[in-house]
């Protein structure tokens, strides 16, 4: 229990929880679990948003369990790649910026920086679906995305030893990459 705490806490911002999670390997294990748990959420609120399109198959294993099942699993998926680009474009920015790179206590780190996603999660998928996005997912999108950076700023900040206007803008630099790869690959709506 003790690593999940230390990943609240860094979602907290806390300096001290960010560096002892850089100190040693062993809380891997604690941001793989995060990271499956993140796809889990992912997949079912996926599963939500889906219900139309899961209630229409006939055979009720496919409709309960399979179907579901894929959901989850391409959640699982889908949040462990977005941690390894995340940390891979840190760790660009970090160097691009000339910091040490640390790529292992970026990718460490990464999965706690994953966890306000939580709050953009649904108006991704809404936006995804072609669906009407509600003004509070729109909220959500918002805060998710503001609160991963600054977590992002505090890890860039801790371990590539930076002045703030540099953590500041190296996130943003790979921010605005981010979203705009995003939109590269979303199909856009009919």
């Amino acid at each position: 229990m003790t690593g999940l705490i230390l990943y609240i806490r860094t979602i907290l911002l806390k300096d001290e929880a960010i560096s002892e999670l850089t100190k040693s390997p062993k809380w891997n294990i604690w941001g793989h679990l995060v990271t499956i748990l993140l796809g889990i959420i992912y997949g079912f609120i996926s599963i939500q948003q889906n219900r139309d399109y899961i209630s229409s198959f006939e055979a009720e294993f496919l409709r309960d369990i399979v179907v579901p099942g894929f959901f989850i699993i391409a959640g699982i998926i889908m949040v462990f790649l977005t941690r390894i680009a995340l940390t891979l474009l840190l760790w660009a920015a970090s160097r691009g910026f000339g910091g040490p790179g640390l790529l292992g206590q970026i990718f460490r780190l990464t999965a706690g920086a994953l966890i306000p996603s939580i709050l953009a999660m649904p108006g991704f998928i809404a936006d995804s679906l072609d669906a009407t996005v509600p003004f509070i997912a729109v909220v959500g999108v918002i805060l998710g995305i503001a609160w991963m950076y600054f977590i992002c700023v505090r890890i860039v900040l801790i371990i590539q030893k930076f002045v703030p206007w540099k953590a500041y803008t190296a996130v943003l630099v790979i921010f605005i990459f981010f979203i705009s790869i995003y939109y590269i690959v979303t199909p856009p709506a009919a």
